[in-house]
This record gives structure tokens, C-alpha cells and sequence, in this order.
């Protein structure tokens, strides 16, 4: 009876090292599945100064030229759609929404909400997206809502691979704006 108990206990313990061990390389592995993502939305130093290119992707949707927006600070449309999308990403990415801290999030609201301010844009479809952006920025900066932050996300991610030339092509359909 002893023997059995002991062997009972060396299966148990060999059962629960083997699932640890098995959850630390699922995690790990979507860990580097998600360095692989976010590495494709890095944005790359822009080549000759007109269309940002980034290196590691084939291009399947065109860059728009730089001067399509200029933010009021003089910032670029790329690096602000990119950086954005990257956040919103990184904070309510692969289910993160339900855990997302809401002073970040109001945070980024109100920060691309003062990119926005006096931003010149010559594509009248980019307008439009942004106006949908600053409503539902509006709405994050006000208040705790899940729906409005997903909407946001969903603009960016759409955005970024329109407006940067992205080889991704699964968008939400969310954005006036589809390229050139």
C-alpha cells in the first residue's frame, strides 16, 4: 500500500511538472510570436524622405506620401498612425481590452486627440477616419468604455496598413481611406 501511495505521488508531481513545463513554452512561443508581429509594425526610417518603407516586409498596399498629413507640431501621419496602432496593440491586443488599464487608455485618447488638433490632411477619406478616430477618442477620454476603445483600435490597425503600405491585408473594413 505504501509503494502504491509513493507511485501515486511521483505521477502526480511528474504530471504537474510536465503541464508547467508544457504552459512555459506555449507562452514562450507566443511571446515570440508576438515580437514577430510587432516587429513588422516598427516603423522604418523613410527612404529618400517622401514614402516610409520598412524593411523587413514586402509592400502590397502603397505608402501615401509624407505631406498627406502633417500633424500641428509638425509630426508626421505615419509615425502617428503607426505609433498608435503599436500601443493599442500592446494594451488591448489578443483579448486585452477586458484587462486594459483605463488611465492608459485615457491617456492615449487624449493624446491623439492633441495630434489631431489642427493637423493638415490633403485626402479627404483620411479625414473622414480621422474624424471617427477623435469621436471615439472623445468617448475613451471620457469614459470607460470597451466598445469605443476596440473601435479606436480598429481604425489604427486599418489605417496602418492602408496609409503605411503594410504586406498585412486582414483589416476590419472600418476606414474610408484604402489606398491608392
Amino acid at each position: 500500500m505504501k509503494g502504491k501511495k509513493i507511485l501515486g505521488w511521483i505521477i502526480g508531481i511528474a504530471i504537474v511538472v510536465g503541464l508547467g513545463t508544457w504552459g512555459t513554452f506555449a507562452v514562450l512561443e507566443n511571446v515570440n510570436d508576438y515580437k514577430a508581429i510587432e516587429k513588422k509594425h516598427e516603423t522604418a526610417a523613410a527612404d529618400e524622405g517622401d514614402i516610409p518603407q520598412d524593411v523587413d516586409q514586402e509592400v502590397v498596399n502603397t505608402p501615401i506620401a509624407l505631406d498627406v498629413v502633417t500633424l500641428a507640431d509638425g509630426g508626421d501621419g505615419h509615425t502617428f498612425i503607426a505609433d498608435t496602432h503599436s500601443f493599442l496593440n500592446d494594451t488591448l491586443g489578443y483579448g486585452g481590452v477586458n484587462s486594459a488599464d483605463y488611465r492608459s487608455q485615457r491617456a492615449n485618447a487624449e493624446d491623439v486627440l492633441q495630434a489631431l488638433k489642427g493637423a493638415k490632411v490633403k485626402n479627404k477619406e483620411i479625414t473622414a477616419d480621422f474624424k471617427k478616430i477623435e469621436e471615439y477618442a472623445n468617448v475613451v477620454f471620457k469614459e470607460d468604455n470597451r466598445d469605443a476603445m476596440v473601435q479606436l483600435h480598429r481604425l489604427f490597425h486599418d489605417l496602418d496598413i492602408y496609409f503605411n503600405g503594410y504586406d498585412y491585408d486582414q483589416t476590419w473594413g472600418v476606414t474610408d481611406f484604402e489606398g491608392e
